[in-house]
Formats: C-alpha cells, sequence, structure tokens
C-alpha cells in the first residue's frame, strides 16, 4: 500500500498506530529473498496456476505470486506484466524491476517482433530470478545470460521514491484494495 495514493487527513504514522490498535501488522517483505527461496523448492509448470504457487510456477505466475506477498497486483501473463508500470530501458534496471524476454512461444499486441515469452525479477545484483524451465526450475542467472541476445524490454512496477507500505491484515477483516484501509481509518477519526 502507499498511503499517500489513499488521500487520508492524518500522518502515516498515525495510520499506521491507529491500524495497529485494530489488529494490523506491519509486514517487511523482500521479494528477492523470497524469489531466492524458492530456488531448488519450487517446480516449474508451463501455464501453473496461481492456486498452486509457490510450489509450482511459470515465469509469470513467479513474478505475479512475488508482488503478491508485498501486497502489489500485478496482471498474470508477461505480455501484460511488460505493460504495467512504467517502461525502463533493460540497461537501466533495478532491483524488483522486471525483464522481459523473447521466450518458448511469445504473445504480442500488434507486432510479432515485439512479442514477450519470458519474465524474470531483477535482484539488483546483476542477476534475474526466473522460472526457466522443467529441467532448470526456479534460478538465478546473469542479466547477460538471461536476455541472451533477445531483450524484450523492461518494467518498473515500483517507482523510484515510492514507499510500499505492506500489512498483515487481522482473521475478522477482510481487505480487497488500499482503499478500503481508507474507509476503516476515516470512520475510526
Amino acid at each position: 500500500m502507499h498511503f499517500p495514493s489513499i488521500n487520508l487527513p492524518i500522518s502515516q504514522n498515525k495510520a499506521l498506530e491507529m491500524l495497529a490498535q485494530r489488529g494490523f501488522e506491519r509486514l517487511t517483505v523482500d521479494i528477492i529473498a523470497l524469489g531466492r527461496k524458492l530456488i531448488g523448492n519450487s517446480v516449474y509448470k508451463r501455464g501453473a496456476r496461481m492456486y498452486e504457487a509457490p510450489d509450482t510456477l511459470d515465469c509469470s505466475s513467479l513474478t505475479k505470486w512475488l508482488y503478491a506477498q508485498q501486497g502489489i497486483w500485478i496482471p498474470r501473463r508477461s505480455i501484460q506484466q511488460r505493460e504495467h508500470g512504467v517502461r525502463v530501458s533493460p540497461e537501466e534496471v533495478m532491483r524488483g524491476d522486471l525483464l522481459f524476454t523473447s521466450g518458448h512461444i511469445d504473445y504480442y499486441l500488434t507486432n510479432s517482433q515485439d512479442g514477450v515469452g519470458h519474465v524474470g525479477i531483477v535482484t539488483g545484483e546483476g542477476t534475474v530470478i526466473h522460472a526457466a524451465n522443467k529441467m532448470e526450475g526456479i534460478i538465478e542467472t546473469q542479466i547477460e545470460k538471461f536476455i541472451n541476445n533477445s531483450p524484450r524490454g523492461a518494467t518498473r512496477v515500483i517507482p523510484v521514491g515510492y514507499e510500499v507500505v505492506t500489512l498483515k491484515t487481522p482473521q475478522n477483516r477482510e481487505i480487497e484494495i488500499s482503499e478500503d484501509i481508507r474507509w476503516i481509518l476515516l470512520q475510526n477519526l
């Protein structure tokens, strides 16, 4: 959640204090560390369904699942993920950015030469974590090897300077979108 985007008449610290009093817990989620934990522990399956994650993943369900752990929704398919967020060049990628390449089957909007078939998440250490294939599973690869002469762009899901706050919701609450937090807070002012 990004507090400024829900337009509250109170400070973020006051909002977090009020939410803590109502059973919400602030979490620290490192999606790169989570991705690394999946290496050797998750199985690759093309077309893996989200309900199978994190045990069974394909490239785009891996990136979707990782962002979901931080409370951020991104689309399911790699071509959709490329169009989501802010496009950046592969040379300027940062930790958490999504990097796209051609793959086994490329999906495209209008230009088949610009098709996307594979996605991974940039670690910020010159590598990408991705669900490679059935033989290799979830792996971490050098960016240059990942791109392998078929770059298809990069997307920054979280803009620079954007603070994401991840909350664990109490069992008696159902939160679907960030705006739900706004209404909980406004009802208690």
